[in-house]
């Protein structure tokens, strides 16, 4: 347990949760949203709304529930839902980390142009994955450090390009960028949902570490709002100055667009060079962190039988080393499945994040009919919370509807399996009957 001496106050709880929703998600975004448009921000906008809807969510279920994840506020809804959220949270969030890792790699693309090449981005990957864990499991150390000092440094390059990119901005440039997508405006503002909505995972993160905060009952809400709009506000104002500084195609070209705009605004090649490293650092080491989140939050399942029990197994650094070797192993996977459709940054980044947040979508949905249950079970049946349940799971199902045909049958063929998983190998087997 922490000490009180070591609990954040308000300030470092918002800092955790602006460096958690902002440390990987906020980079690939420039790229991702040119492909449709600048017209992505009314996207954006709508997103925003949805994703604060669902942020009030775990802000209620903190104060509700002593544990506000999603797995356990799916359970407390129905222990075969819990089961499948386990799943779905854990391995959502897995497909997530391979996403953050081509980010990264994305800013190195200048430096390695070979990373364009599916092969040697997929073998890259996988060394990254196997590197991670095994250092992972000598414990976290210095991963922390490393993550507060570069995330620190990326929000700075970010914020730059936020504030300083509007002397560069060209509102004819915008307009000319508006819907590049060759779709209708009512399905273009759709398209960029997932990826956006990408950006905004992590939102339970101040919630499900109240033991970290102290005085968690006042300061949770407070640090979970104004950093989600601390997030919100960097995420809109530097994707939207990018796309008035450049065309279109030309950010769809670069994977590191916010070393692209540190160049523009700073006109110095030098300047972009560090920002791309820096940029790359930050994500690559913030897969550190999340797989070591995935691996916790694997570890709970497990603890309610909704996992394997392997993943329950801590070693001497109190680290979840069985867990972290098989999710390092599922990853692997699905990095060799990007291999063989040949999928370079954008497309590898674009497939994971779509499909990762499909899954976690799940949990998310169950995690506001878990408030609704409580209050019904307390006699309250609050307005508040009714509200805000509906509109976040307006907001969930919006997703779903902004998906393609082949994303919804392949998550659809993730559930199947994960159903018969759940079936064949954790559900205890019920007893044989006697011989006659």
């Amino acid at each position: 347990m922490t000490s009180e001496a070591k609990k954040l106050g308000l300030v470092g709880a918002i800092f955790l949760i602006v460096s958690s929703l902002a440390g990987s998600g906020v980079i690939a975004l420039p790229q991702q949203l040119a492909a449709t448009g600048s017209i992505t921000l009314v996207s954006f906008l709508l997103v925003t709304i949805g994703a604060l809807f669902l942020t009030m969510v775990y802000v209620r279920a903190g104060s509700m529930f002593d544990d506000p994840s999603p797995t356990a506020l799916a359970t407390y809804v129905n222990p075969v839902l819990g089961a499948k959220s386990g799943f779905f949270y854990v391995y959502g969030n897995l497909i997530s980390n391979v996403s953050i890792l081509i980010a990264g790699l994305g800013y190195l693309a200048m430096f390695v142009p070979a990373l364009n090449h599916p092969i040697f981005l997929g073998i890259t990957v996988i060394i990254l994955i196997w590197l991670f864990v095994w250092m992972s499991l000598r414990g976290v150390g210095i991963i922390t450090k490393i993550v507060s000092i570069t995330v620190t440094m990326l929000l700075i390059s970010v914020v730059i390009t936020a504030v300083a990119g509007w002397l560069d901005f060209d509102p004819a440039q915008f307009a000319k960028n508006w819907n590049v997508s060759g779709l209708g405006e009512d399905k273009a503002i759709m398209s960029g949902f997932a990826v956006l909505i990408f950006s905004f995972v992590g939102v339970e993160s101040i919630a499900t570490n109240n033991e970290q905060i102290a005085n968690p009952k006042k300061v949770v809400p407070i640090a979970t709002i104004v950093g989600f709009i601390i997030v919100a506000i960097i995420y809109i104002a530097s994707t939207t100055v990018i796309e008035g500084m450049f065309p279109a195609k030309q950010i769809q070209q670069a994977p590191a667009a916010f070393a692209m705009s540190m160049n523009h605004i700073f006109h110095s090649k030098i300047v972009g060079e560090v920002v791309s490293v820096v940029m790359a650092i930050a994500c690559i080491a913030s897969f550190m962190v999340w797989n070591l989140s995935s691996a916790s939050a694997a570890k709970t399942s497990a603890d309610n039988g909704f996992l394997p029990k392997a993943y329950s197994h801590t070693n001497k650094y109190g680290i979840y080393s069985k867990g972290l070797v098989i999710n390092g192993v599922i990853m692997t996977v699905v990095e060799l499945i990007l291999m063989s459709l040949g999928s370079n940054i954008a497309v590898a980044f674009n497939i994971t994040v779509t499909i990762s947040v499909l899954l976690l979508l799940f949990p998310y949905f169950w995690s506001g009919i878990a408030i609704v249950k409580k209050d019904r079970e307390n006699g309250t049946r609050s307005i508040g919370n009714m509200i805000i349940v509906l509109l976040s799971s307006i907001f969930i199902i919006s997703a779903f509807a902004s998906a393609t045909l082949d994303e919804l049958w392949l998550v659809i063929a993730l559930v199947m399996v994960v159903m018969g998983v759940y079936a064949l190998i954790l559900t205890k087997s019920k007893a044989a009957p006697p011989s006659a």
